[in-house]
């Protein structure tokens, strides 16, 4: 009973390091490109609390994590949003998901809240954690 007992044990134990050990999944990628100085940008968070910026992992804060954990974007990614820029585009946005990828502009007519909040968080990110 004893040899038995020891045997689950270390097969529990196996089973939970093996759950707990693999990396954090990337939340999605955001390619901002455009005409203003320092416009062209690759953002990657992840759910371990940092972001790839062009490649390169930086420690994401608090606040900003939970605002890029908090993105839906089913919606637009399994639709394939394209919306078109508007007469002055300064950012374009390509964003992908895994349930696809979708773009708009800056100045695309009818954004919604979250593409905007989407356009400010990149804008801070790239200017206060990537520099």
């Amino acid at each position: 009973m004893r040899a038995a007992a020891a045997a689950f044990t270390a097969a529990a134990l196996a089973v939970a390091v093996a759950a707990c050990g693999g990396p954090a999944a990337d939340l999605y990628e955001v390619i901002r490109s455009g005409t203003a100085p320092g416009a062209d940008i690759t953002l990657v968070p992840s759910g371990d609390g940092s972001v790839l910026c062009n490649h390169r992992s930086v420690e994401l804060p608090d606040k900003l994590l939970l605002t890029a954990e908090n993105f839906d974007f089913t919606y637009h990614a399994k639709r394939h949003d394209a919306y078109p820029s508007g007469r002055n585009p300064v950012y374009t946005y390509v964003v992908r998901t895994q349930d696809g990828t979708f773009s708009y502009s800056d100045d695309s007519p009818h954004l919604g809240k979250q593409l905007r909040a989407l356009a400010a968080w990149t804008f801070t990110v790239a200017k206060t954690v990537c520099h």
